[in-house]
């Protein structure tokens, strides 16, 4: 059976987004176009990435992402496609001028620039981007990380498309990706389940964390914060809406970090956990009102 393609699940995730909350439909008409480019690009790369090898259960079980260490000089071209397509969208989008953006464009035309700063973003190497951006004349540096990951992301997601087994049940306990490393950009409770043969619908509730990069998801300890691991009960709050109760903020009072969450029980359909974020604004305004910093820092939920 053919899943849905990530580019039907933006769409339908945008028009939902906007006939729930009217205020919401300039963020979706500015910021929708780059994600539906984000996801077509997605799809048309799927089943073309070279295949990584099969993960290796020690590797995992000390904690070490799939990717560190890999050699993405085979995902030149596709990051190169990748950039070619989304940097009119994302300079549009930025509102960047013209001058910075052909700038950019120039540097990212070469595949050795791409895949050089691809193995820096996974290797956590910041450096590399502040070089960068200075020897570009891009500022802050966070505006070209931020191009960065919009670019490797449809490359990253191909490329774990491709794995013959997902790892998104696998036996890893981090709160960073299994896959590139990554922080989560957000959570979810899992839908409910049906089971037995008098089709019986009940369960549901596992706790999953979103990769902000690559978008994997990987099972994580329900009452566990994704930023420190805390797990007491007294140091850790969720906030829910009164009127769309599949809306939460995990918050963690031990380290000061929240993270966004659906829950899935509670939400049909179910959305790209991507694009929902532009909608969950106002629970980014509520945590940071709070005294409370984000897991991962993203475009919605840092700006000032």
């Amino acid at each position: 059976m053919r899943t849905q393609s990530a580019l039907a699940r933006v769409n339908d995730t945008l028009t939902l987004l906007t006939e729930r909350t009217p205020a919401y439909r300039e963020l979706t008409e500015r910021f929708g176009p780059l994600l539906r480019a984000v996801a077509q690009m997605a799809d048309e790369l799927a089943d073309t990435m070279p295949k990584l090898p099969a993960p290796d259960p020690s590797r995992l079980a000390a904690g070490v992402s799939l990717l560190v260490d890999a050699d993405l000089a085979p995902c030149g071209e596709a990051l190169k496609r990748s950039a070619a397509a989304l940097l009119p969208v994302l300079a549009d989008a930025l509102r960047l001028n013209g001058e910075t953006a052909d700038r950019i464009a120039a540097h990212f035309a070469a595949s050795d620039n791409l895949v050089g700063l691809a193995q820096a973003r996974i290797e956590g190497n910041a450096k590399r981007f502040e070089n960068t951006s200075a020897e570009l004349g891009v500022q802050p540096a966070a505006t070209l990380l931020f191009l960065s990951e919009t670019i490797f992301a449809p490359v990253l997601r191909a490329i774990i498309s491709g794995l013959d087994k997902p790892l998104t049940d696998s036996d890893w306990d981090q709160a960073y990706c299994p896959v590139c490393g990554s922080s989560p950009s957000i959570s979810y409770l899992s839908p409910k389940e049906v089971t037995g043969l008098d089709q019986l619908v009940g369960g549901g509730g596992k706790k999953y964390l979103h990769c902000s990069l690559c978008g994997q998801n990987w099972r994580y300890k329900r009452n566990a914060c994704a930023a420190c691991g805390n797990d007491e009960n007294q140091s850790r709050e969720v906030f829910t809406s009164d009127k769309t109760r599949f809306e939460r903020v995990e918050a963690c009072h031990k380290c000061g970090h929240y993270c966004l969450s659906i829950d899935l029980r509670e939400c049909e359909p179910h959305p790209d956990l991507d694009a929902i974020q532009v909608g969950l604004i106002h629970l980014d305004i509520f945590a940071r009102k709070s005294g409370l910093v984000p897991v991962t820092a993203t475009l919605w939920n840092s700006a000032e």
